[in-house]
């Protein structure tokens, strides 16, 4: 395997684009850039070159060769992979990424659609170090039928955001639903009244690309350090330096699409150091994000069940957690709170708590009545490193990898919360791959630490609008909104203002009273997977 290795390295290198010294002098001073308060942004829709910048046919014979010397003698989705069987695949992840830039280059979005999702799952692949089944079939439409299907089961109509980084910049790529609502009602409207042929020649919606100026791999993620730095500090406001800069980089070049299409809830696809920001939070000078539309992240449309959950008014949840402090971690008082009352009086289900939060008690969700249920962990996580051995869950009695999530299968889950995890800016896959891993239908994890006093507060006000909501990015949406709009508080050590609740008593904390209008709280907890 070695000499393919660094004949593959070889070959990136050949494909690689070449910059001469003084362009990437150049480049470093055309991106830097001062916070304005102003909503300016700086964007074109360029003519795109017809000339090919690599050989097509030539990386794709790389692709193929490649995944023929790492196919290992077992089925997808079975076979755990070598060190140099997941080089491999993180070597065949770079190459469907540029195979993705030199599509969208040729204006040729369908494919690069696929190669950018290709390209997530190889990643992701390397990192878990496991072959991957897709979930969904290849779409010959960026998904934009199953956008329809969804956009009309959940009454949000849903479009889908790829950022495409690279060390000389950014372009996004957006797919709205083929249909937009208007489209549809006109549509409709013409069948009804007998004029199916003018019907069925609706126009349908095309996806859209746009290359961002002013920014690359290199100043976003230092954008988005120092933005998750700032949202953590409750006391200031210095995350609005990087909040409008994030939503001109990566929202307003595709706001009027956004618009035309009547886009409720967005699918971000994220890469690289994007997995770790929360979208809820960029602002577009008048309002956050989240005022704005409900969202998501996934790790590749391929990979994300794209049917909803079953939705019951029996729908049970395993709730556990940690109030105590275990192997050098702190005591969460709060979390008894929390799991306590998600699971007898807004859910139901069963509560394991302390030295009862086993392996052994956490493996329950087999059992049949969890079902398209819920597993919620008020429990310290860390994915601070890169590595899945060393990204974990802390139990009672020890601590849970995200490899050993893998090989425990979540598969019946609708949800997998995490309320007390830590991840880091980067090319961070922990969480990304925590869902993937499971196989959760979707994971909720905080992406800092926050008081469990002030995490309380955004988890049960989910879960009380979890049953009603159209969807899970809805309703996490109207808890976010709850806490901004102070509708939620904490005051004197009690949670108010939750739907159907009295007021809660936190746990060890009747003296604390909190802002949660801050994003610090409202803006820590990313939805991944499926969002339905």
């Amino acid at each position: 395997m070695l000499p393919i290795l660094g004949w593959q390295s070889a070959a990136l290198a050949t494909l690689a684009p070449k910059t001469d010294p003084q362009t990437q002098l150049a480049q470093s001073q055309q991106y830097e850039y001062e916070y304005r308060s102003e909503t300016e942004y700086e964007y074109e829709q360029e003519e795109r070159s017809r000339t090919s910048v690599i050989d097509v046919g030539l990386v794709l014979t790389l692709i193929s060769t490649l995944r023929q010397s790492s196919r290992g003698n077992a089925n997808a989705g079975a076979i755990d992979l070598s060190p140099e069987i997941a080089e491999i695949r993180g070597n065949i992840s770079r190459l469907y990424l540029l195979l993705a830039r030199q599509y969208l280059i040729q204006d040729q979005i369908y494919e690069a659609c696929t190669a950018i999702d290709s390209s997530l799952v190889a990643e992701h692949e390397s990192y878990l170090r496991r072959s991957l089944a897709p979930i969904n079939p290849a779409s010959n439409d960026c998904y934009g039928q199953d956008l329809d299907r969804i956009s009309q089961l959940t009454g949000s109509p849903t479009g889908i955001i790829y950022p495409v980084l690279s060390e000389d910049g950014l372009e996004l790529l957006f797919v709205p639903p083929n249909r937009s609502p208007r489209e549809t009602a006109k549509a409709k409207l013409l069948k009804s009244i007998g004029l199916d042929t003018l019907a069925q020649a609706q126009t349908a919606n095309q996806p859209t690309s746009r290359v961002v100026r002013g920014t690359n791999e290199k100043v976003l993620e230092s954008t988005v350090r120092d933005f998750v730095v700032n949202l953590q500090d409750p006391s200031s406001v210095d995350y609005m330096r990087q909040a409008p800069q994030l939503y001109d980089w990566l929202v307003r070049p595709i706001e009027k699409e956004i618009d035309a299409a009547g886009v409720e809830t967005l699918v971000f696809v994220m890469d690289g150091a994007l997995r770790v920001v929360p979208p809820a939070a960029f602002h577009d000078g008048d309002r956050f994000l989240v005022e704005k539309y409900a969202t998501v992240s996934v790790p590749a449309m391929s990979l994300t069940n794209l049917e909803p959950p079953t939705r019951s008014s029996n729908l049970q949840v395993l709730s556990m957690g940690l109030s105590q402090s275990v192997a050098g971690f702190s005591a969460l008082p709060a979390a008894k709170t929390e799991v306590n009352t998600i699971a007898s009086e807004v859910l139901r289900g069963d509560v394991f708590l302390d030295d009862d939060f086993t392996i052994d008690n956490l493996r329950n969700y087999e059992q049949d009545k969890y079902k398209d249920g819920i597993v919620h962990l008020a429990t310290h996580a860390d994915f601070l490193s890169e590595k899945p051995d060393d990204s974990f869950i802390l139990l009672w009695d020890e601590k849970l990898s995200v490899k050993q999530i893998a090989a425990m299968d979540f598969s019946g889950l609708a949800m997998l919360t995490l309320s007390a995890c830590k991840t880091a800016v980067g090319q961070n896959l922990g969480i990304s791959g925590t869902a993937v891993g499971s196989k959760a239908g979707s994971v909720l994890a905080s992406l800092w630490s926050v008081s469990d006093a002030g995490t309380a507060p955004l988890m049960i006000s989910f879960y009380s609008r979890y049953g009603e909501a159209r969807s899970k990015a809805i309703a996490l949406q109207q808890a976010q909104l709850a806490l901004l709009n102070q509708e939620v508080t904490v005051a004197s050590g009690k949670i108010m203002g939750v739907p159907k609740l009295e007021a809660v008593n936190l746990e060890d904390s009747a003296s604390v009273s909190l802002d949660l209008s801050h994003p610090f709280y409202w803006s820590s907890f990313l939805l991944v997977g499926n969002w339905l």
